[in-house]
């Protein structure tokens, strides 16, 4: 059995952490700012196809996002399938509205 007050820890130092000096955290933060006063919710797709590599690079970073205990127990899946993603869409807009009722 584990005791708090017996365990030692010892922080790791993150090999890739980025230290900014104050000139460089407020660019960084105006430029996040402005990037995200840009993004919006998207209720229409366009047909023009995403090359693989793109959502391959997105898939990688939505990987790097924090989870409890650093597990990261998602799983994604990037479907092509015109016929597969309206059944995944009925499916979900069903349970949206199980959910809000």
């Amino acid at each position: 059995m584990f005791h708090r007050e017996k365990l030692s820890y010892r922080p790791i130092p993150l090999p890739d952490r980025m230290e900014l000096d104050a000139d460089e955290m407020q660019s960084a933060a105006d430029g996040f700012l402005e990037r995200m006063s840009k993004r919006h919710s998207v209720r229409e797709y366009s047909d023009k196809p995403v090359p693989l590599s793109v959502i391959e690079a997105c898939i990688k970073a939505a990987g790097l996002a924090p989870s409890g205990a650093n597990h990261q127990p998602w799983h994604f899946v990037a479907i092509a399938a015109p016929a597969l993603k309206k059944q995944i869409r009925i499916a979900a807009e069903e349970e949206e509205k199980k959910f809000y009722a």
